[in-house]
């Protein structure tokens, strides 16, 4: 992983066996990111996305491992517990017996097969995260 600093965004190269998560909150801790908007594609070799169960409170996984196209990264930064937190949805595309499909839903995991690239937008400000239980989810909460 390599990026690098053009005004105010964050421009990240992720290399192969680079995990995107990890990456991301590497470079948030490194550069004292509070608050951001987090874009990316690339082509990944595995991935691991969710869809929230509202009666489980908590996410179903969905795994995949192929050549997968990570056609739209986004989501955002804030704090929780005082350490970046990277809520993203991703879809995928891949090919499986010479037909196109999607993985689409929250950010778990991706491994980066080829290459992996990134912007993240800082903004002035913090937004931290707490935890509901009723719903089993993190919200925002801008007094944290």
């Amino acid at each position: 992983m390599e990026y690098r600093k053009f005004g105010e965004k964050i421009y990240v190269r992720l290399d192969r066996d680079d995990e995107i998560l990890a990456s991301l909150i590497s470079v948030c801790e490194k550069e004292d990111v509070n608050l951001a908007q987090i874009q990316g594609i690339g082509g990944c070799m595995r991935a691991a996305v969710g869809i929230f169960d509202t009666a489980a409170k908590q996410y179903v996984r969905y795994d995949k491992e192929a050549m997968l196209e990570l056609i739209s990264l986004d989501g955002n930064v804030t704090r929780y517990e005082d350490k970046p937190y990277i809520h993203a949805h991703a879809t995928f595309a891949y090919n499986e017996n010479g037909e196109a499909h999607t993985l689409t839903g929250h950010l778990l995991e991706a491994v980066i097969g080829l290459t992996g690239e990134i912007v993240i937008t800082p903004a002035d400000g913090r937004i931290g995260r707490r935890f509901i239980p009723e719903t089993g989810i993190r919200i925002w909460d801008f007094e944290g």
